[in-house]
């Protein structure tokens, strides 16, 4: 690994930009300015972030940092070096906000021991539209993110958090959602749920009820049409 601490060079910026959930319409100027001046940017998925800058007309040369290639070192160490020749670079991930339960994490911390300017952009999360509009207390809530994928340790978590006495937040892809939903009736039956799906978009997925009436309402959604991640509110 390059001694970086060694090195006495002229130190560019690392852009933590947040991209739209779903309407492209929701990027902010200053982030999209971000975009146009940095020198590359570093996205999850080639495919989507190319979508997004031709919604915008803006050409940028991307470069990949995902969840197969974050733990190379190597990866993580180009990016440090270009950041330390005074290269400026803008992370995004697939959508919403990045670091929140997507790649960068590494390279985030790399900075921080290197003294590299960081620079957040604020924008859309998926989150905070799934809080506001669940209708629920949200003067005090936690977040928990993905569950195990094993279903024995998955079903003690949720045991655990049954003695929560505050809303929390779960994430799930959809071909887990249904398994998950199902845990939760078992382990939460008497528990509210809210599930938010596509947020900001024409075909926003609002899912309200208990987990029973809630895999009721899913056994009557064409399950090929449920993409991406979807957040889930579990009522106190």
């Amino acid at each position: 690994m390059i001694n970086f601490k060694t090195l006495k060079l002229i130190l560019g910026n690392l852009f933590i930009v947040s991209t739209p959930i779903g309407n492209f319409a929701d990027l902010t100027i200053r982030a999209l300015n971000t975009l146009k001046e940095s020198d590359y940017i570093i996205c999850e998925d080639f495919k989507t972030t190319s979508r997004l800058l031709r919604f915008f007309n803006v050409q940028k040369e991307l470069k990949l940092l995902n969840e197969h290639n974050e733990k190379d070192e190597t990866i993580i160490d180009e990016f440090v070096v270009d950041l330390l020749n005074g290269k400026n670079i803008s992370l995004v991930s697939d959508c919403g906000t990045p670091v929140w339960a997507d790649p960068g994490k590494k390279l985030l911390e790399r900075c921080i021991e290197l003294k590299i300017h960081l620079d957040f952009i604020n924008g859309s999360n998926s989150i905070l539209a799934a809080l506001v509009i669940s209708g629920f207390d949200i003067s005090r809530f936690k977040y928990i993110g993905f569950l195990s994928q094993k279903k024995e340790i998955r079903k003690k978590e949720l045991r655990n958090l049954a003695s929560l006495k505050k809303t929390f937040i779960l994430l799930e892809t959809p071909y887990r959602l249904n398994t998950l939903i199902k845990d939760i009736a078992e382990e939460l039956p008497d528990r509210d749920l809210f599930i938010g799906l596509d947020l900001t978009t024409k075909d926003e997925l609002h899912l309200r009820g208990k987990a029973s009436e809630i895999l009721s309402q899913l056994s009557s959604q064409n399950q090929e049409n449920l993409k991406g991640e979807f957040v889930i509110l579990v009522r106190k």
